[in-house]
């Protein structure tokens, strides 16, 4: 028998009217109350305030978004052309929505960016976090064409900073 159970006993051993009580007997004190709100309130606020500093980085890592969705996206950053290549049709007109990914702070060249293509005569170049839509016709003949960047990253030396264009018949 436990102490809280024998105290409620007679002296003959028989239980009192009155029931052992437990915690579901007595209720919550107001402060016990309030502090479980505060404390519901502040997990909120976090939740809020760390749910739109994520979306902010993550709308910030991503760059400029398409404003043309019938060009072509070609994105350059620090890690290159994405895509790499292309495959335009011989004598048709091609769109090219040209983005640079990287931000103003980017130590080798600002964040600008360079698509050339010196056997087309193409030089386009776009700032920090911005796109640029071009447009030019592709060669009545098949063949391949290497574009580059020039502007940072290790110029035309980096492999990553270089792609193909392919024309095909």
């Amino acid at each position: 028998m436990t102490r809280q159970s024998r105290a409620h006993l007679t002296d003959r051993g028989a239980p009192t009217s009155r029931p052992v009580s437990g915690p579901a007997d007595h209720p919550v004190p107001a402060t016990a109350r309030f502090r479980t709100f505060r404390v519901a309130a502040f997990a909120l606020i976090v939740l809020v305030i760390g749910g739109a500093a994520i979306g902010l980085v993550v709308t910030r890592l991503l760059g400029p978004g398409a404003t043309d969705v019938a060009a072509i996206q070609v994105h350059a950053s620090m890690g290159g052309f994405d895509p790499p290549a292309l495959t335009v049709k011989a004598g048709q007109p091609v769109k090219i929505e040209f983005a640079s990914m990287d931000s103003s702070m980017h130590t080798d060249g600002g964040g600008w960016h360079q698509f050339a293509i010196d056997a087309l005569g193409i030089n386009w170049k776009v700032g920090p976090l911005a796109s640029e839509v071009f447009e030019f016709t592709a060669p009545a003949t098949a063949g391949s064409y290497s574009w580059y960047c020039d502007i940072c990253c290790g110029g035309k030396a980096n492999p990553q900073m270089q792609g193909t264009l392919t024309v095909t018949g």
